[in-house]
Parts: C-alpha cells; sequence; structure tokens
C-alpha cells in the first residue's frame, strides 16, 4: 500500500476553505502576524507536501513544531476542520522519520509513565539547576526543591487526575484544586499512582508510546 508523504486524512485536509476565522484564535499567529505560523497556514503547508509540490525542509519542520497544539482554532472553525488530528499526524511522520523529536527527548519521554524515576529525576533536575548545571538552552522550567505531600484522597465525587510532569512540577497547583472542591462540599479521588496521559507523546508525534 502507498502512502502519501505524511500520510494524512484528505478529508480532513480538504475541509478548511481558509475563511481565516481561526486566525484571532491562533497564540502563535497573533505573536508573529505571520501567515505560515496561522492553522490555514500550516494546513497550506501540509497540503503543499502531500501533493509534493513542497518538501519536508527545515522551513517546513519549523512550521509544524511552532504549532502549541491548543486546538484553540478548532471550536472557531465554521468547517469543523480536525486540525489536531492533522498537526498530530504530520508530528507522527516528522517524528517517523527522524526529524523532530531527538534521542534525549524520546527517553525523557519515556520516563513519564514511571513516576516513581520521574519524581526522583525532577529533584535531580531542580538540584542541578541550582548548581548551575542544567542548560538554560534546555528550555527547562525552574523546578521545586520541595514539592510536599502528595495529596489524600477524601472521596469520591469526583476525579482529581494528578497526572505525571504536573505531580512532579506544579503539585501546589494541585492542592489549590483540592482546596477548590473541598470549598464546595464535594470530595475527590485520585488515581493509584500519578499517571502519564501520553498527550506529552502525542505532540512530540510518538504515537506508539502515547497509546501504549
Amino acid at each position: 500500500m502507498l502512502h502519501s508523504p505524511l500520510d494524512l486524512d484528505v478529508d480532513k485536509l480538504s475541509a478548511c476553505v481558509s475563511c481565516g476565522l481561526c486566525l484571532p484564535h491562533c497564540p502563535t499567529f497573533r505573536v508573529t502576524g505571520e501567515e505560515a505560523y496561522s492553522p490555514r497556514g500550516r494546513i497550506d503547508a501540509m497540503r503543499g507536501v502531500e501533493s509534493e509540490r513542497a518538501p519536508i525542509d527545515d522551513e517546513f519542520v519549523e512550521f509544524m513544531e511552532t504549532c502549541v497544539q491548543c486546538r484553540g482554532c478548532e471550536p472557531a472553525c465554521p468547517s469543523n476542520v480536525e486540525f489536531g488530528s492533522l498537526m498530530e499526524q504530520t508530528r507522527a511522520s516528522l517524528a517517523a522519520d527522524k526529524r523532530i523529536t531527538p534521542w534525549w527527548q524520546r527517553a525523557g519521554f519515556r520516563v513519564l509513565g514511571h513516576h516513581r524515576l520521574l519524581l526522583a529525576g525532577s529533584t535531580l533536575l531542580a538540584v542541578g539547576q541550582r548548581l548551575g548545571l542544567v542548560p538554560g538552552r534546555l528550555g527547562i522550567t525552574r523546578l521545586p526543591l520541595r514539592r510536599g505531600r502528595p495529596l489524600t484522597p477524601t472521596g469520591d465525587d469526583v476525579w482529581l487526575y494528578t497526572g505525571c510532569v504536573m505531580d512532579a512540577w506544579q503539585r501546589g497547583t494541585h492542592r489549590s484544586t483540592a482546596a477548590l472542591i473541598s470549598a464546595t462540599g464535594a470530595t475527590f479521588a485520585l488515581p493509584r499512582s500519578g499517571g502519564c496521559c501520553g498527550a506529552l507523546h502525542a505532540h512530540a508525534g510518538l504515537h506508539d508510546q502515547t497509546v501504549a
């Protein structure tokens, strides 16, 4: 079976009519003001590659990598273009071709499914940051040396999903959420061991790790 360069769904790709209603809702377009960094600009670039009128070059990869995949464009789209799905498949094709997501990122994503290892590694990174051993170009936010005790479930009215990176890096947000839930008179339950939803893997084009 022959595959197109990005293996995109033709119907999803052709649904965009380039009306531009997505533009005000795209953060990268609002920052740059450039069409190429908008949903319809990226879809046009995808069409060019799929039809083999344009190559998968560094410029195309940059357009795809700079999308933050917020999907803010989807509710605004009158044609119901599934932009998030198109972007995920495009990144999966680029990752399979080793055009994005280098080996060290792939190794880091594998850790996310092992919560205790993630917590230990995050603490080591935090220490390394304080000692100036972690290069700023890696773009890692300042990690907490102390994250406090894990939350204790109070009942089963709602689920509070703590996730992987959120629990390791921003546990204070969970405590605030728990306080808000309790203030309404409701109780909350927690997953047994954090857990990784796979969103970061999907955003990086690692489909197999996402569904594993």
